[in-house]
């Protein structure tokens, strides 16, 4: 019956319906069937072995009328096909929640957000700070007295050649290997951190989209959220496809976290369930979520660093003449021109330029 039914199905239908399939939400039912096929035949299997008790159940499956068969062909697609819909639908509140924007509990979160913070701030004196690792690399295996030392000889060489070879060769060395990927580390950390306390989050995922959010305002005064929706009308297409795939696989991490955790429903019947409910949302979480967000945080920010002037041109506003003009005055008007509109006097519209050029 199984077979005919398939076979039965057009090309383009069966694409339609592999493609639903084939979803997180198919390996989520199915593994909740083989809990269930455990939980009933774990016995079975002990005395009599695998192959008797998946003889039976096959047997079982025969033995049902066409109706019955076609039945429960139908009723699981349609159960599969409603729950994945009901996973997408959630997948925006789900990455809201795992970025950390939950009131309660109150103290959990703040606690949560003190810890980030604080390890920023262990990264940025491990880095940045007296003797850290990036003054330690400019300085090479100087200290700072040797440093000065070669500075001098190097505006005067012929004061002690020998000295001067010396101290090249050493700050040459640099740092070790290990050093050098742990400053590697420590940049990328704080890169993807928020620089001040009052944007920290509680969450991992939480800084690294706050902080792609915030870097259009501290590079161009121009706030990443207000004026989002203005820029994407503008974008060429085919950066809308790659932000668009992106953010595809972003969401769809997403909801493989969900259904790795949803599995945990299945505790009652198998206690393996635990440890898969557990495995998969963090291995989802650190391997899919956080690379692909990051990405996607980095398009992001790449839009505008090519296309911000794209605003300035539609919204007949002066193009920025410097980029400290443009953070303390022209991006903060912008902001403000999509926010709530404009009372600056003096302040006139201007034609874009004749060539349509829009990238920075």
């Amino acid at each position: 019956m199984l077979t005919a039914f398939w076979s039965g199905l057009g090309d383009e239908f069966a694409k339609r319906w592999a493609t639903r399939i084939l979803t997180p939400a198919f390996a989520f039912w199915a593994g909740g069937l083989v809990v269930l096929w455990w939980h009933a035949h774990a016995r079975g299997v002990q005395e009599h072995g695998w192959a008797h008790e998946l003889s039976v159940t096959t047997t079982w499956l025969r033995g049902l009328p066409g109706v019955a068969q076609a039945a429960l062909v139908v009723v699981g697609l349609i159960l599969l096909t409603a729950s994945a819909l009901i996973a997408e639908r959630l997948t925006m509140p789900l990455l809201q929640l795992l970025e950390g924007y939950w009131p309660r509990p109150q103290w959990v979160r703040n606690q949560l957000i003190a810890y980030r913070r604080w390890r920023r701030r262990r990264w940025d004196k491990r880095v940045y700070g007296d003797g850290g690792l990036a003054i330690r690399q400019r300085f090479g295996g100087l200290n700072t007295a040797e440093y000065l030392d070669l500075r001098t000889l190097e505006a005067a060489p012929s004061l002690d050649p020998a000295r001067l070879q010396g101290l090249r060769q050493r700050r040459a060395a640099g740092l070790s290997a290990q050093l050098t990927a742990e400053l590697g580390r420590g940049r990328a950390y704080l890169y993807r951190s928020p620089p001040s306390d009052e944007l920290g989050m509680p969450t991992r995922l939480g800084d690294v989209l706050r902080a792609a959010e915030y870097r259009p305002l501290e590079k161009y005064g121009l706030d990443a959220v207000i004026c989002w929706y203005a820029l994407w009308l503008l974008l060429p297409a085919d950066v809308k496809t790659e932000l668009v795939q992106t953010r595809t696989v972003l969401d769809n991490a997403a909801r493989g976290w969900l259904w790795g955790a949803l599995f945990l429903v299945w505790t009652p019947w198998a206690w393996w369930a635990i440890p898969i409910g557990v495995l998969i949302p963090a291995l989802t979480y650190y391997v899919g979520i956080l690379g692909a967000a990051t990405l996607f945080g980095e398009l992001m920010v790449t839009a505008y660093d090519l296309h911000r002037f794209k605003l300035y041109d539609s919204l007949h506003l002066p193009r920025p003449l410097s980029p400290v003009l443009e953070r303390k005055q022209d991006g903060p008007r912008v902001t403000n021109l999509l926010w709530g509109g404009l009372s600056e006097p003096g302040l006139v519209y201007v034609e874009p330029p004749a060539d349509g050029a829009g990238t920075s």
